[in-house]
């Protein structure tokens, strides 16, 4: 009986070794607790599932368990890096169309879950009739222990707000659940996105007499600028930027400030440097509130389906806006153009700032725009996938263009960030660029059209083809709006005399590490 026991504690103790080949450097002893922990609800599992609440936990806890195992095992084999609270934020703020589109470019993983769960519900299941009853006390008693220590270890964390939050991060980060501790860490940090909105912001600008009265800015989405043959790509998939371009401002060499939408987007709207991102209130300074400060109408116009503004920066920048509408299911990005069209004919004596924030090449590529409009560029199905998104990009743009082509208005373009397209396997395979990114996923557009009934500023081409990034689009935007920001950071603008190249471009990446551009491998180099 003795040796059954034993045996029982080295199968329940190797299983739970399992989840700690994918910790990603966590540490000795923090793997050592989660080895040890995880025995324990092994344990507890076996000796309550005779009960039908104990079936229940045991399958929620098997459930809980594979899910963290192939969460890890993923961004372990696929992005050399470990789930993080800022990768947990993109989780949660990821509509359903989208976790189905990932899920389909990963079906691998899901059948990993489905395995791995039979296995530890199973292996449950075949010891918890031979666990003796001094075996379940003395597993209680280690329990319970565990249970008490935290939050004698961790008692300064009492006094904090949310402490809740806080003390739950620490219990899980020493189970097999340790993922759930990223999702508590990101709910702890965004707990100021909500104050957001009502965050006093002590402007300083004077408005300049500029002739636009309709200002429109599309928020691109996933898009690479050298696969635009506006930028010089074989392919001519932006036939229609091509054609208007004497009437825009192109910069050449633009990079966005981070290789995930949760990320950059905030950033490139905000006045923000990265330095104060874990504080939310700098994102209430930001193109919305400055323009409805200013006097503008604001319009955001979104096909990236809504988020809790409680839980993410982008839904609470937005939230902002005077007018909003988001599409409950993403679409096709033309399904904004009508919403557009309503905002263009709006009767207001108010200049007016209309923001599209566009679903554009988002992976699967294939799924962003109808069938029938599906392009052969160059037979090779992704690239031509990716490609006639960004045809498709073109079409919608060009329709923008074409409605406020006779007004006094202007049109900014860019991208929040761009993919990566070679794969682990050295294929071609279009994917966010979360750990140890490449330069191609930084590497967009940037354009600034305007009407024939309103000047297009004489830009020099040294300030067109020097590195800029959109973590400066803040000052960009302010310029362009006819808003003279009063600050030093306002040089930072490429429209201002007093702009000097920043050639040292910084980034970070999807954990929000700090990086040069100028060190970034290349794929071409070495793929991720």
């Amino acid at each position: 009986m003795m040796i059954r026991q034993l045996a029982i504690f080295v199968c329940f103790f190797i299983i739970s070794t399992i989840p700690t080949l994918f910790t990603y450097n966590m540490g000795a002893i923090s793997n050592i607790a989660i080895i040890i922990s995880g025995t324990l609800i092994m344990v507890l599992c076996a000796s309550i599932y005779r009960l039908l609440l104990g079936k229940i936990f045991t399958v929620f806890i098997a459930g809980l368990w594979a899910l963290n195992l192939s969460v890890s095992f993923f961004f372990y084999q696929k992005h050399d890096t470990h789930f993080s609270s800022s990768i947990a934020e993109t989780f949660i703020n990821t509509n359903g169309s989208e976790t189905i589109g990932m899920l389909s470019y990963n079906i691998g993983y899901v059948f990993f879950y489905l395995i791995a769960f039979i296995f530890y519900l199973v292996s449950i299941l075949k010891c918890a009739k031979y666990l003796s009853s001094r075996i379940i006390f003395l597993n209680l008693l280690l329990l319970g222990g565990y249970l008490i220590s935290v939050p004698i270890y961790y008692s300064s964390l009492l006094n904090k707000p949310d402490s809740h939050l806080l003390m739950g991060e620490k219990y899980l980060q020493y189970t097999p659940f340790y993922n759930s501790a990223a999702l508590l860490k990101n709910l702890y940090e965004n707990r100021e996105i909500q104050k957001i909105s009502s965050q006093v912001v002590p402007f300083n600008y004077e408005k300049t007499n500029s002739q636009q009265q309709i200002y429109v800015l599309v928020i691109g989405e996933s898009l690479r600028r050298d696969h635009m043959s506006l930028y010089g790509y074989r392919h001519d998939t932006t036939p229609e930027l091509k054609r208007h371009q004497s009437q825009m401002l192109v910069f050449t060499h633009a990079y966005s400030p981070a290789p995930v939408t949760i990320l950059s987007v905030p950033i490139s709207l905000a006045n923000i440097q990265f330095d104060q991102m874990h504080n939310k209130k700098h994102y209430a300074d930001n193109i919305i509130s400055l323009a409805n400060h200013a006097g503008f109408k604001t319009y955001w116009l979104s096909n990236q389906g809504k988020t809790n503004k409680k839980t993410s920066v982008i839904s609470a920048i937005a939230s902002m806006a005077q007018h909003k509408k988001w599409n409950e299911f993403v679409g096709y990005d033309n399904e904004l153009i009508d919403d557009f069209n309503d905002a263009v004919d709006d009767k207001t004596t108010q200049k007016k700032l209309i923001v599209l924030h566009t679903y554009g090449s988002h992976e699967p590529s294939c799924n962003r725009f109808p069938e029938k409009q599906f392009k052969t560029f160059s037979g090779q199905e992704d690239d031509d996938c990716y490609d006639s998104s960004i045809a498709y990009t073109d079409a919608f743009i060009e329709k923008i263009r074409q409605k406020i082509s006779e007004k006094p208005a202007t049109l900014m373009f860019f991208a929040d960030h761009a993919l990566q397209r070679i794969g682990e396997n050295n294929d071609i395979h279009y994917h966010h660029g979360v750990n140890k990114p490449r330069k191609e996923a930084y590497e967009i557009p940037l354009l600034i059209w305007y009407s024939k009934n309103s000047n297009k500023p004489n830009l020099s081409t040294k300030n067109l083809q020097a590195p800029y990034s959109t973590a400066n689009n803040y000052w960009l935007i302010s310029d362009w709006l006819g808003i003279q920001q009063h600050s030093p950071r306002a040089c930072l603008s490429p429209l201002q005399e007093c702009y000097l190249p920043n050639k040292n471009i910084q980034v970070i990446d999807g954990n929000r590490n700090i990086l040069s551009i100028n060190q970034l491998l290349s794929e071409a180099i070495e793929p991720q």
